[in-house]
């Protein structure tokens, strides 16, 4: 098997366009229907149009092409994803589009705060956070990889066969974000990336991140959202103890479970709860070419 992997590296390296084409074969040899859904003339046409696109990764700092991992068209556009969104991935990191809308705004509220003109998560986890407090619920992306060890970082996941609020590793937290264990005013940043749509009760994840905020922090985070949809698209009823399924349960990718249940996705209704709450809400779409985001949608929701 070792040598099998060590063939494999020198044919077709990680972050090279081989392995990417390797691991497509690989997730549609289980599924082989979702062949014809990701080796298309659509999706060889996004390859075409950015495989020689140079940019500059605000998560790692690296200047690279990207990888365009052929998805699932029918998937995004069954569950209301842009195609790109989860894609075009960084070489270096792996971060995709989703990932780096979400850096380029959390440097945003960062270089506001410090007058600085930090360009990457690398280069803020070379600097340090200063002081800051920040709790990141994603413990698998190259965010949270480059920051953890940081003074002041705190990063969790939700494993109900723990104990909430355990410290399962340094600085890693088992968390419940409807009920965070941590006290008042404990953190200046939370963050989140394409976690509120699958937690059951978002309304009370909202309440609670409000209350852990210390004044003048912020909740950075995306969610599918559809930004023409007045009230949320619901896709499970929740009123009840017993989820409702809407239409047919839609699973998105999680690292933790393979698969997590999306309940929703959010209309224009997301911002007015926020606002609600006491957040000062700010919505970017971002096009950026130099960090490869197209149309890429993230929010800033500031505690006064």
């Amino acid at each position: 098997m070792k040598s099998l992997n060590l063939v494999l590296a020198k044919i077709a390296p990680p972050g090279s366009d081989r392995r990417m084409i390797l691991r497509v074969l690989r997730e549609s040899a289980t599924s082989p229907r979702t062949l014809v859904q990701r080796l298309n003339p659509t999706n060889f046409s996004y390859w075409l149009r950015y495989r020689n696109h140079r940019f500059d990764c605000p998560v790692c700092g690296r200047a690279d092409r990207p990888l365009y991992d052929f998805p699932n068209l029918w998937l995004r556009r069954s569950h209301k994803i842009g195609v790109l969104r989860e894609t075009l991935q960084c070489r270096g990191c792996f971060a995709s589009l989703r990932e780096r809308s979400l850096a380029l705004a959390l440097l945003k509220y960062l270089n506001g705060r410090w007058s600085l003109n930090l360009k990457s998560i690398a280069e803020l986890a070379q600097r340090g956070l200063g002081g800051l407090r920040m709790l990141d619920s994603d413990n698998f992306s190259e965010i949270s990889r480059l920051l953890r060890g940081s003074p002041g970082f705190a990063r969790c996941s939700y494993l109900p066969e723990h104990p909430w609020g355990a410290e399962l590793q340094p600085g890693y937290f088992n968390i419940d974000l409807q009920k965070i264990s941590f006290a008042d005013e404990s953190f200046d940043i939370v963050l989140t990336s394409d976690v509120m749509e699958h937690v059951r009760d978002c309304d009370a994840a909202h309440a609670e991140i409000f209350r852990v905020l210390r004044p003048g922090g912020a909740y950075v985070f995306n969610v599918p959202f559809e930004q023409t949809s007045a009230e949320d698209i619901q896709l499970v009823d929740t009123k009840t103890e017993k989820d409702i399924f809407l239409v047919p349960p839609q699973f998105h990718g999680d690292p933790l479970t393979g698969g997590i249940l999306a309940y929703r996705v959010f209309g224009r209704e997301l911002i007015l709860k926020l606002e609600r709450l006491g957040f000062i809400v700010e919505f970017l779409r971002i096009d950026q070419p130099s960090s490869l985001v197209i149309d890429g949608d993230v929010f800033i929701a500031r505690k006064p």
